[in-house]
Parts: C-alpha cells; sequence; structure tokens
C-alpha cells in the first residue's frame, strides 16, 4: 500500500472526514502523551540509579566504605541484577501489557531508592542498589518498542529524542535538586517533617526521590497500550520465538559490533558521570553541593541541545542513510565524548564543567540513533530482547566496568586519590575511541545484508498518525 494511504497526520495526507480528523489528532495526542510519560519515567529512573555520584564523599563517611566499595554500588550492584532480569523483562515485554509491567517497575526501584536512604551498611546499600536494577530493567524493553509501536522509523527519531532526552536531562535535573537537598538540609529545611528531620542531607535525597516514584507509578493509569505492530528490517524467524531467535544469532556479524559499540559507549559516559563529581571535588577543590548545581545546570542546558539536535539529525540520516547509517552516524557521534574524558587538562573548574557536562549531548544524539535502530533490525517476536540486550551490553560491560576501571587505575596504578582525573582520561578515551570503530564496523555489515533485500518502505513497518 503507498505511504500516502496510510493516515499520516501529516498536513499533506490530512483526511476529509471530519470524524477522521478527529480519530487522526486522537491517535497522534495519545501517542505524544505516552512518549512524555515514558521520558518522565526514564527521568525518574536516571535520577535513581545516578544519585549516588553526587554523594560519593558524604556516603564514603557516613558508611566507612572506599572508593572501590563506591564503584561496586555504582555499577555493579545495579547492573548485576539490572542485566538478569532485563533479559526477562524483554521477553515478558513481547507478550504482556507493558502498561502494567512497567508500573510494577516503577514502585519496585522507587521503593528501593527509598530504601537507599535508610541504609545503615555497605550491604543494605547493596542490597538496595540491586533492587533498583531489578525495577529499572522494566523500563527499556517497554518504553522502547511501545515508541517503536507508535510511530515508523522516518519519524521515529523524535519521540526516541524525547525518551533519550529525559536520561540526558534527568543527572542535571537530579544534580540541581540534590545540591538544593544538600544545601537546605544542614540548615533545618526539613526538620518538621518527621520521617526527615535529623538525617543525613544525602538520605534525604534518596527518600524524596523514591517517595516521588511511588506517585509517577500511579501517573501511569491513564497511559494506553499500543497495538503491537511489525517493524523489523530482518525479516527471518517471523514466526515463533525460537525461529526469531535464530534469526538474531544468524547475524552476529551486525549485532555483536553493534552491541560492543553500546557497550563501550556505556563504558565512556559511565566514567564521566560517575567519576566527574568526584573529579570536581578533588582536583578543582569545589565543595559538594556546588558542583552538583553547578553539573545539573550544565547537563541541563547541553541535554537540550542534544535533544533538538537529535530529533532533526535522526530523522534526516535515516530517510537518507535508513538504519545502517544511523549506526555509522551514531559511531561518529561517539567520538565527541572525548573531549569530556579530558576534563581534567581544563584551565580551570568552569571549563571542566563545561566538558564534563558536554558527554550528554553526545548521549542524546548517540541514544536516539542507536535507540531508533535497535527495534527496527530485530526479528518481531524479539524485539523486546533486543532492547533488554541494548540495556545488558551499555550496564553490564558499560555502567559496571566503568567505575570500577577508573576506581582501579586510580588505586592500583596512579596511587592517589587526586589522580581520579588521569583516571577518567585513559579509560574514556579509549572507550569511545573503539566504539566508534565497532559501530562503523556494524554499520558496513548491515548495509551488506539490506543491500541484499528486496526494497522496502517505512510504512510497512508502524502505523503512522
Amino acid at each position: 500500500m503507498p505511504r500516502e494511504s496510510r493516515g499520516s497526520y501529516s498536513a499533506s495526507n490530512r483526511p476529509v472526514n471530519g470524524t477522521a480528523i478527529s480519530t487522526a489528532w486522537s491517535r497522534a495526542v495519545s501517542a505524544w502523551f505516552t512518549v512524555l510519560m515514558l521520558c518522565i519515567a526514564q527521568v525518574v529512573s536516571t535520577i535513581d540509579r545516578g544519585m549516588l555520584a553526587l554523594v560519593v564523599d558524604p556516603v564514603r563517611q557516613d558508611l566507612g566504605i572506599t572508593d572501590l566499595q563506591i564503584a561496586i554500588l555504582q555499577g555493579f550492584a545495579f547492573s548485576v541484577l539490572y542485566v538478569i532480569a532485563g533479559i526477562a523483562m524483554g521477553l515478558i515485554a513481547d507478550v504482556v501489557n507493558r502498561k502494567r509491567l512497567l508500573m510494577a517497575g516503577i514502585v519496585v526501584w522507587s521503593a528501593a531508592t527509598l530504601a537507599s536512604g535508610l541504609a545503615e551498611t555497605f550491604g543494605h546499600l547493596f542490597a538496595a542498589r540491586l533492587f533498583i536494577g531489578i525495577g529499572e530493567a522494566v523500563l527499556a524493553p517497554c518504553a522502547v518498542t511501545m515508541i517503536a509501536d507508535l510511530f515508523p522509523v522516518s519519524r521515529r527519531g523524535k519521540p526516541m529524542a524525547l525518551y533519550v532526552f529525559g536520561s540526558m536531562i534527568a543527572f542535571g535535573v537530579g544534580s540541581v535538586i540534590t545540591g538544593f537537598i544538600l544545601e537546605a538540609a544542614p540548615q533545618g529545611a526539613f526538620d518538621g517533617i518527621g520521617f526527615l528531620e535529623g538525617r543525613a542531607p544525602w538520605r534525604i535525597a534518596f527518600i524524596l526521590a523514591g517517595g516521588f516514584g511511588l506517585v509517577l507509578a500511579a501517573a501511569f493509569v491513564p497511559v494506553k497500550e499500543p497495538v503491537r505492530a511489525k517493524a523489523e528490517v530482518i525479516k527471518d524467524g517471523a514466526g515463533g520465538l525460537r525461529e526469531s531467535i535464530r534469526a538474531m544469532l544468524g547475524n552476529l556479524q551486525i549485532y555483536l559490533p553493534f552491541y560492543m559499540a553500546l557497550a563501550l559507549f556505556g563504558v565512556g559516559i559511565s566514567v564521566v558521570f560517575y567519576w566527574g563529581p568526584v573529579l570536581m571535588t578533588r582536583v578543582f577543590d569545589y565543595p559538594v553541593d556546588e558542583v552538583s548545581k553547578m553539573l545539573g545546570l550544565g547537563h541541563i542546558a547541553w541535554a537540550v541541545a542534544g535533544a533538538v539536535a537529535a530529533g532533526v539529525l535522526t530523522d534526516f540520516v535515516a530517510r537518507r542513510k535508513g538504519p545502517a547509517g544511523l549506526i555509522g552516524f551514531a559511531g561518529g557521534i561517539s567520538l565527541l565524548g572525548i573531549p569530556a574524558s579530558l576534563a581534567v587538562f581544563a584551565d580551570n573548574g568552569t571549563a571542566a564543567v563545561a566538558l564534563l557536562s558536554g558527554v550528554t549531548f553526545a548521549s542524546a544524539i548517540f541514544g536516539s540513533a542507536m535507540l531508533s535502530v535497535v527495534a527496527e533490525v530485530a526479528p518481531q517476536r524479539t524485539r523486546g530482547l533486543a532492547t533488554a540486550l541494548y540495556a545488558f551490553f551499555m550496564t553490564l560491560i558499560g555502567a559496571s566496568s566503568g567505575p570500577l576501571l577508573v576506581a582501579y587505575v586510580t588505586e592500583r596504578i596512579f596511587g592517589s586519590d587526586e589522580s581520579v582525573g588521569l583516571s577518567i582520561a585513559f579509560v574514556g578515551t579509549i572507550a569511545f575511541g573503539a566504539c566508534a570503530l565497532f559501530a562503523l564496523i556494524a554499520a558496513r555489515n548491515l548495509r551488506a545484508w539490506t543491500d541484499c533485500l528486496p526494497e522496502a518502505t517505512d510504512s510497512d513497518s508502524a502505523p503512522s498518525f
């Protein structure tokens, strides 16, 4: 069927019937409301998982733990069950009501975030981080497949950019809010609230974040579950789950370098996000509350710029170059993360903040491009699984190994806490460079595959409005 006859909500394809117009706009509004709610969920989840990076030294002092233990809490404690549960949740998201599954996940991770603020030992906080990982494992498979069902690939850039924007702006928003909490708590701002009164500022931040997440879960009630649509490039295994998995395994020359690129980008961004605030306090001698606010505003500014650029550029590249072009484009964008890794060489703290927060710009575009691809290249019955694998590689290899590598290099090679900036530069530069290389390999292999297929239009991929 020609694309023009599929009911787009563009001005050039407006239905003549008034009821049809009303229905089309209703569907469009519902679709964008869903994306907005998924964006908010992304904001809250990213704040909850990343807040620990903003209060490293207060937590170390309160619980009596080391940098290596902090790195375990930031990475491994979160990711170990996040990735294991993520695979299961990816499969489950392909067959159950995703809205209800997501609401349950939000309740789990929010309760665990609240429990983080009550932790008294390393073991307590480790357990809480495990459950944050379990709950947040639900989000990506549900969100990405819901967006893929609501928009065709050539129009998926903007909604995917909005979803990714949630994770990009979250660190900035969380940093600013945490900074104000850390500043206000010692002045007695929460003394009138019984369960917060007398608690350490970092604990108050976790408790408030967890409570807000529980409210968010209830706000998902009016969201509608999208109708599932076919959206695969690799059409082998169009039948059951077993055939779809076999189709993925038969195309490892595409999937393996694709996921390796994701993993290496995860290493790079986790190094900058998790250790950047520590660099500012240890090397540039900023107080932790001031660092939170400065980095927060920087991340917000770069996130807005990245979201705008991602929405435009992702759709532009998708229309002209297809999924393979998007992967190659993302590989080039990953190189923009290298300057953030080199923030230790900045002349002053302000320049260092600008460099560190600049990684958000690259992350917004990279994430939008790669997430637009992931559901498109997977056989239909494994789209949730493919998205879960996205999180698996980004988190298990990236978010867990990146912080550990920096801690190891700082403690065992440089032998000084003040050398954390050099460790960030070493690990981050290698990770972003290798990411670009693997992305180019994946793009080349996918292009070779699609060149052998009959020409298809994305109008067959998903409903448009």
